[in-house]
């Protein structure tokens, strides 16, 4: 089995590595991350790492953010302090620190040193997740080779399907078979009223928000998807569709 902590530095160092590679692009727009540059999506997985290891998470329930407008507005007023502090650092040095913080953060990941109070459920998952998610961003963003394959998607679709699990949950709704790649999960309670169809890459980016409703319909459905659409993006759904 590989370890959380191991997934996390695998991703840390392919993004790394890529952004150090195209350092004069640093600058680029990233389209899957509106307003953001990829200076900015680096500065941003830097700063959640220091945040988390020095204990300046705001306290926030991430599974509410989905319908409690202060949740996601305490989560974006994180996100946009964490990319500010990094505007004017050059992505050298930013990686440099990120390298270091890791370190720090190695044996929180693995459970043996517990993240700084708050820290929110589920935290050494998140941060696999949002790696996985805006590798991901950067590639597009850079025209690099998809990253489709190891643990890190597995893991980011696992922790993703929780959350559409949690909302399905919460509303009452019938629950959501997903098929992919020959494998079968059921989001929810008792019997699918739907079921929805792609790869796991497709999947990963549509429950991350990277993915519009028409392109989200446009997966292979059975019964009746209105009542899922909503519920899929992690952040809210895109207006604008994303290709890749």
């Amino acid at each position: 089995m590989v370890e959380i902590q191991d997934v996390y530095a695998s991703q840390q160092e392919a993004l790394a590595r890529l952004v150090l590679e195209r350092i004069d692009r640093v600058d680029a727009p990233v389209p899957a991350c509106p307003g953001w540059t990829v200076r900015a999506v680096v500065a941003h997985v830097v700063g959640l790492a220091r945040d988390a290891v020095g204990g300046g998470l705001p306290v926030m329930d991430l599974l509410e953010q989905w319908r409690d407008d202060s949740v996601a507005g305490t989560r974006d007023a994180m996100t946009a302090a964490q990319v500010g502090l990094g505007a004017d650092r050059s992505v050298e040095d930013l990686v440099a620190e990120w390298r270091e913080l890791t370190v720090t953060m190695t044996p929180m990941l693995r459970g043996t040193v517990p993240f700084p109070e708050p820290a929110p459920f589920g935290l050494s998952a998140i941060f696999v997740t949002d790696l996985t998610i805006h590798d991901q961003d950067v590639r597009g963003a850079l025209g690099a080779t998809r990253a489709t394959d190891g643990p890190g998607p597995s893991l980011a679709l696992a922790s993703y399907g929780f959350g559409v699990d949690y909302r399905i949950r919460q509303l009452g709704l019938p629950a959501l078979a997903v098929h992919y790649d020959g494998k079968e999960r059921v989001l929810g309670g008792g019997e699918p009223g739907a079921a929805v169809s792609s790869d796991r890459f497709e999947l990963v980016r549509a429950f991350g928000g990277r993915r519009s409703r028409a392109q989200i319909l446009a997966y292979e459905w059975s019964g009746d998807p209105g009542p899922y659409l909503p519920l899929i993006p992690a952040y809210g759904e895109r207006e604008e569709p994303l290709y890749e």
